[in-house]
């Protein structure tokens, strides 16, 4: 199976979350990490408005992105999404930080976790 590169990521993230779409479009073709920035800024607006599943959904598309992703897509998601996790944390009750974190996918929680020690 080919890896994802950071081309296609914006493409496929604007077709999986239709509402940032005008704003992926805005960035060049090769700005993954404008792209992710996009994805977090979404996410965080949707925890401010209790919208649960729309978070869920959103960091679940990052998570099968980083699956298939090659090494610099990895990297990027490691380093830029992943280490928002506790800016998004702070905008949750604990209640809906527990129902984030139960379906976080297990790769993106695993190298959360490690970040964290």
């Amino acid at each position: 199976m080919n890896k994802i590169n950071q081309d296609e990521i914006p493409d496929i993230i604007s077709a999986e979350i239709p509402e940032i779409k005008r704003e992926i479009s805005e960035l060049s073709r090769e700005n993954l990490a404008g792209a992710l920035q996009v994805v977090v800024s979404y996410i965080r607006d949707r925890i401010t408005v209790h919208e649960i599943a729309k978070v869920i959904y959103s960091i679940s598309l990052v998570g099968w992105i980083y699956n298939c992703g090659n090494e610099r897509v990895k990297y990027l998601i490691e380093n830029l999404f992943v280490r928002s996790f506790n800016g998004m944390r702070k905008l949750c009750s604990q209640y809906e930080w527990g129902l984030i974190e139960k379906r976080i996918p297990i790769k993106l929680l695993t190298v959360y976790t490690k970040q964290q020690y």
